[in-house]
Order: structure tokens, then sequence, then C-alpha cells
């Protein structure tokens, strides 16, 4: 089997690309798997945007705060999920910590870019802003920790 690389007889590199991606798999598992809030405030955050942009309804439902809902109520909050696309670049965050509540804070996405895209009327619509240029209030998140993991404070549908 002269030219072929060592990884087509199953060692060499093969084996050290395989050991690598277990190694990873075990270090990476436990963040995906988890898929409910974060160990900070702004890691609640990051979770909702990245769950959100990557189109996944069950980590983003598992970033916001614990809510039962009704088959219905979870159907309809589905689809309004699916109805606005998310692009998030550069996303820097300051969080402003509740004096008064250690399970409280607001977490202000200070600078990056966000792209919405979403179906108006008919038609594919996009637009970009640059987060520091919005208004606080629509920039800011309030979060909380329940049970020791922090969750975006948002209802869902």
């Amino acid at each position: 089997m002269r030219g072929y690389p060592k990884m087509i007889h199953g060692h060499g590199l093969f084996k050290k690309r395989a050991i690598s991606l277990a190694f990873i798999a075990v270090l990476v598992a436990p963040a995906l798997l988890a898929g409910c809030g974060g160990n900070s405030p702004e890691s609640a955050v990051s979770k909702y945007f990245s769950a959100w942009q990557g189109g996944n309804w069950d980590a983003f439902k598992a970033a916001v705060v614990p809510q039962k809902l009704t088959k219905d109520q979870e159907v309809l909050a589905r689809q309004k999920f699916g109805e606005v696309k998310v692009k998030v670049e550069g996303l820097k965050m300051i969080t402003e910590y509740d004096p008064k509540d250690k399970n409280k804070a607001r977490v202000v996405l200070a600078d990056g870019k966000i792209t919405y895209t979403a179906k108006i009327l008919g038609e594919t619509k996009t637009e970009t802003e640059e987060l520091k240029k919005i208004e606080k209030e629509f920039r800011t998140y309030t979060v909380v920790r329940v049970d020791g993991v922090w969750y975006v404070d948002t209802k869902l549908g």
C-alpha cells in the first residue's frame, strides 16, 4: 500500500485525530447537552442568541426562564420564533448586577452588529444595525438565576 497516507491503514494520523476528536467531544458535549441557561448572565444571553441564530427552538426555549406552556402556546411560540431570523457579529456585553438581589442582572449589548431577516408582506426583508446605535432599553436583557443557572427573563410567544 505504498503511497497511501497512514490514516487509511487505521493508525498514525488517523488515530491521533480520532483521539483528539474524542477529547474535544468530552469537553464540548456537556456544554451542548446542558442547553439550559448559563453559568453567568452573559453566557445566558450568548446561549439565547446562539440558539436563535441557529434556529434551534429547543436550545432557545432552554435559554429562557423555564415556563409551563400548553401545547397550543408552545406551537404558537415556536412559530413566532421561526418568523424572525437573527445573526449577531462581534457581540460585546456588559453585565449590571442588581444591588438588591444577587439572582437578578441586566445584560446590555454594548457593541457588535445584529441582522434581522423576516418575511414582511410576502417579501423577505433584511436589516442590519450596529448595537451601540440602538437605544439602551432595546438592547438590554433582564436575566435571572434559578437554581444556580442564569436565564434570559422573557416570555415565550
